[in-house]
């Protein structure tokens, strides 16, 4: 095994390692009576309004994947297919399943692997740059919802001291630039001109910044939800597109099939974080897990498996 290969495994087991570490410590904060007693008295009304808010998220991704694909996607099809991708992400980890199942279905469409690869680069991208953009406004609603003694400060040092010595290296590093050049500038050259064609056009550049916010604005709202049905008054929604944000990049780092157990301790560590009870944070948290990924699994693999029958994957 080479030593980028070693270092990759550290690097994933140290993850794992404190995503368990999280979990035991949560397991051992919340009292069991405590969080059962919670769920059972759930309120059914903040549990339909999760439900219904849960659907968000699948349409939007499918507003943005029509949009910016250059071959005609069927909207039901495309539909389909992202809720396939939720069986297939829980049997890969980083949600690698998923991305090859689209991979396959453009393909199946009449795109070449390359264009269909960059088709979903420039999806992720444009994701990223919309997320961002939120993500900014939560930590401008987080400096402005929190008091001084309660932001924490030694985070936000940390960042900016990781942020400070990545410049570093990057000026003082050749290889790292040269790094930096071959995974991220490359791959951005070429994905510009879709891009580009993308930006010229009004209504295709509407339709898919409508779906990309609608994504972690309709994970948002089902937590707001969740945290309501579980009888604590719901953060700000900026607040809780950190959480769902943060706990998603977690989801991606830890490699477990689907995040599972990750993204339910970031969830709760999130709520937490933004003022919510503990045993109220993990209540909301395996609400809105349940109802975003597990209540998908049945119908996913029904999805996956009618898509495959018709040769459509």
């Amino acid at each position: 095994m080479t030593r980028r290969r070693l270092a990759t495994a550290a690097g994933r087991l140290l993850v794992l390692a404190v995503t368990v570490a999280a979990v035991v410590v949560l397991a051992r904060t919340v009292d069991g009576a405590d969080l059962a007693q919670r769920l059972r008295e759930a309120d059914p009304r903040w549990i339909a309004a999760a439900a219904l808010a849960s659907l968000v998220p699948i349409a939007g991704n499918v507003a943005s994947m029509t949009a910016l694909t250059p071959v005609r996607l069927p909207v039901g099809w495309t539909t389909l297919v992202w809720l396939a991708t939720s069986f297939a992400n829980l049997l890969t980890p980083s949600s690698t399943g998923g991305v090859a199942l689209t991979v396959r279905y453009l393909q199946q469409r009449g795109m070449a692997v390359a264009a269909a690869l960059a088709t979903i680069g420039v999806v992720q991208s444009t994701s990223a740059l919309v997320s961002g953009a939120l993500v900014l406004g939560g930590l401008v609603t987080a400096g402005r919802a929190l008091a001084p003694a309660e932001v924490p400060w030694p985070v936000l040092l940390v960042v900016v001291l990781a942020a400070a010595a990545l410049a570093g290296v990057l000026r003082a590093s050749r290889r790292a630039r040269e790094v930096v050049r071959a995974r991220v500038v490359a791959p951005l050259r070429e994905l510009w001109p879709r891009m580009r064609r993308v930006l010229t056009s009004p209504g295709r550049l509407l339709v898919a910044l409508a779906g990309h916010v609608a994504v972690p604005l309709g994970f948002a709202v089902t937590l707001a939800c969740a945290v309501r049905a579980a009888g604590e008054a719901s953060p700000p929604l900026l607040l809780l597109v950190l959480v769902v944000v943060g706990s998603s990049a977690v989801t991606v780092a830890v490699p477990v099939p689907g995040g599972v157990g990750a993204s339910e301790a970031a969830l709760t560590a999130g709520l937490v974080a933004v003022g919510v009870a503990p045993a109220a944070a993990l209540s909301a948290a395996l609400l809105h897990r349940f109802l975003t990924f597990w209540v998908r699994v049945p119908p996913a693999w029904a999805a996956l498996l009618w898509l495959r029958r018709r040769r459509f994957v």
